[in-house]
């Protein structure tokens, strides 16, 4: 886990489901997620936002296909999906067999020197469990 200075990314590294399985799937869970970078200029021109992507996490946890869901500023669109491409997980499992997933993962792109409930120093790596409900489960 890096911890960088205020000014950097804040980002919500909490898979979301499209729609839920069964009770027999076991859930990913987060290998690593790498932070997407968050350049100067973006910084300085007090970017912020949220860019939501959707990917399919394979039986193997890597991450294929990320795409740009919906996007508050596109200027953030190619970091997050750079990002995305690194992240690795476990694979889901359904009935004692790994399966591929499709998720939706936001992202949020904050200053936290702008906000009043900011702390001086931001968690930029998470390794959070991944939320219960996932999607779209099928065997490889």
């Amino acid at each position: 886990m890096r911890l960088l200075s205020s000014c950097s990314l804040v980002a919500a590294l909490s898979v979301s489901a499209l729609n839920p399985l069964s009770a027999a799937v076991q859930d990913v869970k987060p290998i690593s997620q790498v932070a997407p970078a968050y350049s100067h200029d973006l910084r300085a021109a007090r970017v912020e936002g949220e860019v939501v992507v959707g990917f399919t996490i394979t039986s193997k946890g890597q991450v294929i296909n990320p795409t740009v869901v919906s996007s508050t500023n596109r200027l953030l669109d190619k970091p997050t999906l750079a990002a995305v491409r690194q992240w690795t997980f476990t694979p889901a499992m359904k009935d004692g067999v790994a399966v591929s997933v499709k998720v939706v993962q936001p992202v949020a792109f904050t200053i936290p020197y702008f906000h009043s409930d900011a702390t001086s120093r931001v968690v930029t790596e998470t390794r959070r469990p991944v939320s219960q409900a996932m999607a779209s489960a099928t065997s490889e």
